[in-house]
């Protein structure tokens, strides 16, 4: 588990497994925030993501950037939803403080658990009672009663019922850990073991082809190298490209501004200086690898 002042990194136990990949709790009850410190900003990501917001509430940012500097809001969302795999990054903004756990599912762990495909809301986020079947759901508004132990146990606890009825698994908390397992599991599965078959497997269970796939793996390399430099004092871009396995710098720029929104400088010094980047944060010291 990582921690900062507000917001933790949680990883699931071994036993019970519950199919959880990792999960992320921010609580700003105790911190004066000003508006511009209650934006969260998220990096494009493969994964499903179920959202419990216990206190307070959270607006998806439309539009940062515009001509008056003013973001666009959309409504609040409901306390209990589903974000499919979202291609793009994402931010949100609370209007006081709030209280809420994000859980990260792998959209093949998603469909067994839930009974819905992640990838059926690819780029999109919905109320969870609109979309998952009644024991996932039952299960996952029983977060909201329980109080013997904290929101991401019980969150563990709830769902281990529903997935030993389904495979077991242990826990792959690095998306490059995962994608080696996925491709193992595309090969062993169906019939065709060619590598156009594999590949359509892939796609099918994720809603994204191998090659989309591999630039979060790529972008996760980058980041904990990132910390990794940052701690010697400095960052070589054009070596961390070349560990990380991109052909070169620019190539570098163009997967993390994908992923990101932002250059790679630039996320630097966001994630250094801006409150609103606290989920990058916490994903540097989870990927910071001895």
């Amino acid at each position: 588990m990582s921690c900062s002042s507000s917001s933790r990194l949680l990883l699931p136990r071994r036993a019970p497994a519950s199919g959880v990949f990792a999960a992320v709790e921010r609580d700003t009850r105790a911190l004066a925030l000003s508006d511009a410190e209650r934006f969260n900003y998220y990096p494009a990501t493969p994964l499903a993501v179920v959202s419990w917001i216990f206190e307070g509430a959270l607006h998806p940012v439309q539009m940062v950037g515009t001509v008056t500097g003013e973001p666009a809001l959309s409504a609040p969302l409901p306390r209990l939803t589903l974000a499919g795999p979202q291609r793009r990054p994402r931010a949100s903004w609370s209007p006081g403080p709030v209280h809420a756990l994000s859980v990260a599912f792998r959209p093949e762990d998603l469909a067994r658990l839930a009974g819905v495909r992640g990838t059926a809301l690819m780029d999109g986020i919905a109320p969870l009672a609109e979309v998952a079947s009644r024991a996932f759901l039952d299960a996952c508004l029983s977060v909201f009663e329980g109080s013997d132990a904290g929101p991401f146990a019980r969150v563990e606890n709830a769902l281990a019922p529903l997935w030993r009825d389904a495979r077991p698994a242990a826990p792959a908390p690095f998306l490059g850990e995962w994608l080696r397992g996925l491709a193992g599991t595309a090969v062993l599965s169906g019939a065709g073991q060619g590598l156009r078959q594999v590949q359509r497997r892939i796609k099918a269970w994720t809603g994204q082809s191998h090659r989309d796939l591999q630039r979060y793996s790529r972008v996760e390399d980058a980041m904990a190298r990132m910390s990794a430099h940052r701690r010697d004092g400095g960052i070589d871009w054009a070596g961390l490209a070349g560990g990380a396995g991109f052909a070169d710098q620019s190539h570098l720029g163009r997967e993390v501004r994908r992923v990101t929104g932002l250059s790679p400088a630039r996320l630097e010094a966001r994630i250094a200086q801006d409150e609103a980047f606290w989920f990058y944060r916490l994903l540097g010291e989870h990927v910071r690898r001895p």
